[in-house]
């Protein structure tokens, strides 16, 4: 039943002679969607964890890359400071349309050549689920060196049958592409995007300085561990 306030307005709802609040038609499908909200306000959030290794040549941007996207895009180093051994931080990604988010557990290693066989990065290296291999756009020695990283990451991991160490490859400083006669790239999209396919790695590309795209391969990392989770759940419950 419904009535009608001085006004001529439909109330919400009345109280009946059972007790109980009738509401108006019209404010039915209003109630169900709070219901609904209230509903999926108390589903139990799910919260994986990652580990990515972050490797590339001294100066190509890797600690510029993840301190801008743990920033939110806030915090480009006006000054370069060398990373001697490992820096660490954490990030949550909230995987959009579920009740799931990833923390990533970014491990930033050292790129200079007298640290590269240190016992530091090795450890670095241990139990990742993903590596970030970068390079400049403008010092094609560290696109040539980028195998040679990816290499000794996926030796640095144990064999299990399940494939590859899977990951992405970074092009930093694309802004160095711009200027045009003055541009200071020498390694183009499509050869990045070539030896992205060869390694079996995603392809992107960024620019720290200016935060262009910063965010796009630590999201595709965290979709990518959410969407094994989910496999893995998927798989595991066809077996019972």
């Amino acid at each position: 039943m419904t009535s009608e306030s001085k006004y001529g307005e439909e109330k919400t709802g009345v109280m009946e002679d059972d007790g109980l609040i009738h509401l108006a038609p019209s404010n039915m499908q209003t109630y169900a969607s709070k219901l609904s909200q209230m509903e999926t306000s108390h589903v139990p959030r799910l919260v994986l964890r990652a580990k990515v290794a972050i490797v590339g040549d001294e100066t190509v941007g890797k600690s510029a890359l993840t301190q801008m996207f743990h920033s939110g895009g806030h915090m480009y180093p006006k000054n370069y400071i060398m990373t001697t051994s490992v820096d660490f931080c954490v990030k949550e990604v909230h995987i959009p349309e579920t009740n799931a988010s990833v923390e990533l557990y970014l491990f930033d290693c050292a790129g200079q050549s007298i640290f590269n066989q240190r016992e530091m990065n090795t450890k670095c290296w241990e139990n990742t689920a993903f590596v970030m291999c970068v390079y400049d756009v403008s010092s094609r020695q560290s696109f040539q060196s980028v195998q040679t990283w990816l290499n000794k990451v996926r030796s640095s991991r144990p064999s299990t049958g399940g494939g590859p160490l899977p990951g992405v490859l970074v092009a930093n400083k694309i802004d160095l592409r711009e200027g045009g006669i003055n541009a200071r790239a020498v390694v183009d999209s499509q050869e990045g995007l070539n030896l992205a396919q060869h390694m079996g790695l995603e392809y992107f590309e960024t620019s720290a300085m200016t935060g262009r795209d910063v965010d796009r391969p630590f999201n595709y990392m965290a979709s990518q561990f959410h969407s094994n989770y989910e496999s893995t759940v998927r798989r595991a419950n066809a077996l019972n």
